[in-house]
């Protein structure tokens, strides 16, 4: 599945603090603490390398908590999916820290849009013009299986190449194959060249599915 695998850390020292918090934002019976914003600003930059500066995860947690609030108001069975999906991930104490845990449920949230679009809306020609706009998609290629490289050959225009990677792409399975000159050859995608391809295609579902997932948000935001 082309869905982003979450990396997360504990931070002890934020929680310790939760006594001395000063209170950043109040309406409505939702409260967030000055400590709630730096376990979110660092948890953020932990996961996603960029630091979004406390004014923006002061924004970004109203809108969370929001919608959070609201799911668990009208879709409890679906918040509880998602803890089961959590607990399974990254164990109990994932789901111990309020604040971790928020962010792991929007999360989740967050890829049903990504997995509903991979599994439903992304066709071949989308993947056709993806590679189309890369400078190159040079990739080994082998008639042993992977044993001994032949070539490598740029194969971002070879639509039957494009074919078998969707196949392969829809059914989580790797067996990247193609033929030239009537022969048979394996394609041989290492993981860190497969994650990279995969990565290019999780930002890409990202931005086709950022208005969709936008509205969703703010419809849910009451305060």
């Amino acid at each position: 599945m082309v869905i982003k695998k979450l990396v997360y850390f504990i931070f002890t020292i934020f929680v310790s603090m939760n006594l001395n918090a000063n209170i950043l934002y109040e309406k409505n019976n939702l409260v967030i603490t000055d400590i709630d914003v730096n376990f979110y600003t660092q948890l953020y930059k932990n996961n996603y390398g960029v630091d979004i500066g406390k004014s923006n995860s002061l924004k970004d947690l109203i809108l969370i908590k929001n919608v959070i609030k609201y799911l668990s108001s009208n879709n409890q069975e679906f918040i509880n999916k998602i803890d089961q999906q959590i607990l399974a991930q990254y164990g109990k104490e994932s789901l111990e820290n309020p604040n971790l845990k928020e962010f792991l449920r929007f999360s989740k949230i967050r890829d049903e849009f990504n997995i509903n679009y991979f599994n439903n809306i992304l066709d071949i020609i989308e993947l056709k013009s993806l590679f189309k706009s890369l400078d190159n998609l040079n990739l080994p290629i082998s008639d042993s299986n992977c044993l001994i490289i032949n070539d490598v050959i740029d194969l971002k225009d070879n639509e039957e190449f494009i074919k078998n990677f969707f196949i392969n792409l829809k059914n989580n399975s790797n067996e990247f194959q193609i033929k030239i000159n009537n022969k048979n050859y394996n394609v041989c995608i290492d993981e860190l060249k497969f994650k990279t391809i995969e990565n290019l295609i999780i930002q890409y579902i990202q931005n086709q599915t950022k208005d969709e997932f936008t509205k969703f948000v703010y419809e849910k935001t009451k305060n």
